[in-house]
């Protein structure tokens, strides 16, 4: 085992911690004790020592060795001052032996371990006292195996990694992933491999299509070889895979997209629209309103502008005047700059397709006082123009309006697969 330090909570017989100290021969020992039982520690523990090893110690005497919120903060802020004093760091392996002092210390301690990494250690015997219902008799002690506090809460982590990647909090699932790979033995690079997975999702969410392709890749490769004979994570798997080309064909859609200083390929832009909806859909879901509109607005705007490049070659942001019909030439016109560009915008860019007879100008009117009005709720707010905040209702519609104008389904957009926590335990 890696150094470590062991943690020993004081009661009223030294033998156990005299036992533990001599098998485990740590550099570094941390007592928790009671104002009466610190008493104890140089005569009836250290003195009888056969282990001559120890370098530096420290003592985190308990406010209230009965009360225990008052043991938990107790140990929480000695063990942070004890690591500082003997020049150790935070993520120290710390073995946690739980065998003195009152069940109070032991659950405080068994509780504050799990913010570190962490063992445990007891030393138990087959003869007690009171009928073999007391203490371990002394000479009779027998030092007991180590536990990782982890391999038992895994099943609770786990889950809850699941719930917080479903919900679309990347952040908190990448937290517990990462911690899972620091402190779960042996499954390290399992975690790590899941860390890397949630890393993908959480770099597509921001629109990072180029790093999420890469870092899914190297997740799915971390983690094939885990699946053999794990039909959970087997088929939660394939699922992930079914997402990398679809992340592939995003991502190759939007490079062209920002490549492109010509008229677009027939078809461009459908893949990448698509995902900027999917995106808007997944903020209304978590009840963030006006980055769903946000997202909405921008994916009618580009809708109109990649549609004015890919079927009539004319770049709304520079619109040639000839190429202007007749009954939109005056408006137009009269919106030229000092240099002579027509740069125009959403409104005006779907005119145009209108005025083109473009099927997605056709589609454009039939709804125009609609979306005027619910654009009006978006310029408003206050990730616009305003301070309103936009409701869910605003919200929806504009996502139904925003599906209708650029010819798409709900189940044409793509969607994230859900996690079930039954492929996260190995």
């Amino acid at each position: 085992m890696d150094d470590f330090v062991l943690i020993c909570s004081v009661g009223g017989s030294p033998e156990p911690i005299r036992k533990s100290i001599d098998q485990q021969q740590p550099r570094f020992v941390v007592y928790v004790a009671s104002p009466a039982s610190r008493k104890t520690i140089r005569k009836d523990i250290e003195d009888g020592l056969t282990w001559q090893g120890i370098e530096d110690t420290h003592v985190i005497t308990l406010s209230d060795y009965q009360d225990l919120l008052a043991c938990v903060r107790d140990i929480r802020n000695g063990l942070t001052t004890g690591l500082q004093a003997m020049s150790l760091p935070e993520d120290s392996l710390l073995v946690a032996d739980i065998t003195g002092g009152t069940k109070v210390m032991s659950a405080a301690l068994t509780l504050v371990m799990m913010e570190y990494r962490s063992r445990f250690a007891y030393v138990g015997g087959d003869i007690r006292s009171k009928n073999g219902l007391g203490v371990v008799e002394s000479g009779h002690e027998t030092f007991m195996k180590q536990d990782n506090p982890w391999e038992v809460m895994a099943l609770r982590e786990v889950r809850s990694l699941a719930r917080t990647f479903n919900r679309g909090d990347f952040a908190s699932a990448m937290n517990i992933a990462l911690e899972l790979s620091r402190h779960v033995t042996g499954k390290e690079k399992f975690y790590a491999g899941i860390a890397d997975l949630v890393q993908a999702y959480a770099l597509w969410d921001a629109f990072d299509h180029k790093g999420a392709l890469g870092k899914l890749r190297q997740a799915l490769g971390r983690l094939e070889p885990f699946a053999v004979n794990h039909e959970a994570l087997f088929r939660a798997l394939a699922l992930f895979k079914d997402n990398l080309a679809l992340l592939e064909t995003i991502q190759q859609d939007g490079q062209c997209l920002r490549a492109s200083k010509g008229p677009l390929p027939e078809g461009s832009g459908r893949a990448y629209l698509r995902d900027l909806l999917a995106n808007a859909a997944r903020r209304i879901a978590g009840g963030r309103h006006d980055d769903a509109v946000a997202r909405l607005y921008c994916a009618i705007e580009k809708s109109a502008k990649i549609r004015l490049m890919a079927a009539h070659g004319i770049d709304n942001s520079r619109v040639p005047p000839e190429r202007i019909p007749e009954s939109l030439r005056e408006p137009l016109l009269a919106m030229q700059d000092e240099d002579s560009i027509i740069r125009i915008g959403l409104q005006r860019s779907f005119q145009l397709l209108a005025a083109l007879e473009d099927p997605f100008g056709a589609t454009y009117l039939q709804h125009e006082e609609q979306l005027a009005k619910l654009l009006e709720a978006r310029n408003s707010s206050l990730l616009a123009h305003g301070y309103n905040p936009v409701s869910e209702d605003t919200a929806n519609k504009l996502f139904s309006l925003a599906l209708c104008l650029l010819n798409a389904t709900e189940a044409e957009l793509p969607r994230f697969p859900s996690l079930d926590w039954k492929c996260l335990l190995l």
